[in-house]
């Protein structure tokens, strides 16, 4: 299992947006389906894309040209994730109009935030899917892991358990609902107000440190 898509996999579970529609979901009559829901459409999704990648390009990762090639895309995205984290910790990012405290409750966009007032189980299979397509962390991982040149199941099997940490924080609520409903919204509530005041600097930290390992993996790797 390469270490580096474990490592993305950890930072890829805190995605502000999937969690903050976890906590929506917890706020509704029936989280248990709403959630069951979002989370298969969601993990559907990302495990087909990641499979396609590494049987489609895992056999010819032995030649030299497609290990540049691999290289070079882990600088291009270093940067892209360095100069992202530059421009918003340093506030230079445009940010979208705030709406008053009283009707904001979440990271979610406006289009969403409307959509999950009154979700349905359809609805959240949508937004399984549009959250939880491949991003950048996504990316790199399936890049380290064509990286150890996997057999077709070697591949596979990493891709799963990528998205098994990718997924870890929904599951875990999940389980908190069926186990502890009573509970649960209390300790995501507690989790979620303390994500909202410190998410500005875990997502420069979170993106910069992985820009910066990227871009100097690949470096090293171009010049050695």
């Amino acid at each position: 299992m390469s270490p580096e898509a474990l490592v993305l996999g950890l930072v890829s579970a805190v995605r502000a947006v999937p969690l903050a529609i976890v906590y929506a979901v917890l706020l509704t009559e029936s989280p248990r389906r709403l959630l069951t829901a979002y989370l298969v459409a969601g993990a559907a999704i990302s495990v087909v894309v990641g499979v396609l990648v590494v049987t489609a390009f895992g056999a010819s990762t032995q030649s030299s040209e497609n290990t540049a090639g691999r290289l070079i895309v882990d600088v291009v995205l270093g940067v892209v994730a360095i100069v992202w984290a530059a421009a918003r910790g340093t506030g230079r990012l445009p940010r979208p109009r705030r709406r008053p405290d009283r009707e904001r409750s979440s990271v979610l966009p406006d289009a969403l935030a409307m959509r999950l007032k009154s979700p349905t189980p359809a609805a959240m299979a949508g937004a399984g899917l549009v959250t939880n397509l491949p991003g950048l962390y996504y990316i790199a991982a399936l890049v380290a892991v064509l990286q150890t040149h996997p057999s077709p199941v070697g591949g596979i099997a990493q891709v799963l358990v990528y998205n098994l940490l990718r997924f870890a924080v929904p599951v875990a609520v999940l389980v908190l609902v069926i186990l502890r409903p009573d509970r649960t919204l209390e300790l995501v509530r507690a989790v979620h107000a303390w994500g909202r005041r410190h998410a500005t600097v875990l997502l420069v930290l979170a993106v910069g440190g992985v820009g910066i390992y990227l871009t100097g993996k690949g470096v090293l790797g171009l010049i050695g």
